[in-house]
């Protein structure tokens, strides 16, 4: 190799290292400067466009925990993606804003909002291949886009994180909505059926919905036909006393999908990733699957028209 080739080359590699490196990035919302992680794979053309996925972390959280907790990164390198992981003020995502009785401000939906713009604006985004993710918080968070802005994404995905008590007055929007839920059946912090707590009157208030109305309420709003496939996933043996079993809707409008990746026995945490999360908060994991190839597979396939 000559001189020129080998300068050529060298000048090629950092060229890639700079592109593949993670920024801190941020925007200004509400009189804040609101930072956020941005990730581009090295081999992304700009002159074509890719898609961008988001990703929640969830109550107690932040940037970076959230993207090595995932490793969507690494999907982004195969995949050939963007990655953003924004931070949530207090290490928590006000998904509630606007709905009575609750704090209006942060208003987390415009800034995770003001943040696809800005990305938009220095990167070549397919704005038909947009999605968000989130872990608990995250995920109700993600759940609070899709009632506020459904037109903006291609795809939601929750994890461990069922439909919030107010999502059937807050989620009026008749856009369809393609959602995924990932859940364990053991889940301590958001029961599979559901939370509820005592007011001051004495009165049973519900927080989160059980898994099986949150799945009615996204089949509904899209007109899934009533039927439902499902199936269980192998087991290899890596992760004894958890199974996965995949509810899928069918027929739904505008070729919308709603499904949901049952970790019976699992509990609170993002499975295939142990020793994250406090084994008293994340209880059983499964290994069977990844919650990131689940939620990218499930991504990959959905465009908005």
């Amino acid at each position: 190799m000559s001189i020129r080739q080998l300068i050529a080359s060298m000048i090629l590699f950092l060229s890639h290292q700079v592109l593949a490196e993670q920024l801190t990035l941020s925007v200004e919302h509400e009189g804040d400067s609101r930072p956020y992680l941005l990730y581009m794979p090295s081999h992304i053309n700009p002159q074509e466009p890719v898609p961008l996925v988001l990703i929640l972390h969830g109550r107690g959280g932040g940037t970076q925990r959230m993207a090595d907790l995932s490793d969507f990164n690494t999907r982004a390198d195969h995949g050939g993606f963007i990655v953003a992981y924004p931070q949530a003020i207090d290490q928590q995502w006000n998904y509630l804003h606007g709905i009575a009785g609750y704090r209006e401000s942060p208003n987390d939906s415009d800034y995770l909002l003001k943040i696809i713009d800005a990305i938009q604006t220095t990167q070549n985004i397919d704005s038909r291949r947009i999605y968000i993710t989130g872990l608990s918080n995250g995920g109700f968070m993600t759940q609070r886009l899709a009632c506020y802005a459904p037109q903006r994404f291609a795809g939601f995905a929750s994890v461990a994180a069922s439909g919030y008590a107010g999502m059937s007055i807050d989620c009026q929007h008749q856009s369809a909505v393609s959602m995924l839920y990932i859940h364990g059946t053991a889940d301590s912090k958001v029961p599979w059926n559901g939370l509820s707590i005592q007011d001051a009157n004495g009165n049973q208030q519900a927080v989160t919905m059980s898994m099986s109305e949150s799945l009615k309420f996204w089949s509904e709003r899209n007109q899934c036909s009533s039927r439902v496939n499902s199936r269980n996933l192998p087991e290899a043996g890596q992760s004894p006393g958890t199974r996965v079993r995949v509810y899928e809707s069918t027929g739904c409008n505008a070729n919308a999908q709603v499904s949901l990746y049952a970790v019976f026995n699992g509990g609170h945490n993002w499975p295939g990733v142990t020793d994250f999360i406090p084994p008293e908060i994340a209880g059983r994991v499964n290994l069977d699957i990844h919650a990131s190839d689940v939620i990218w597979s499930f991504f990959r396939e959905r465009k908005l028209p």
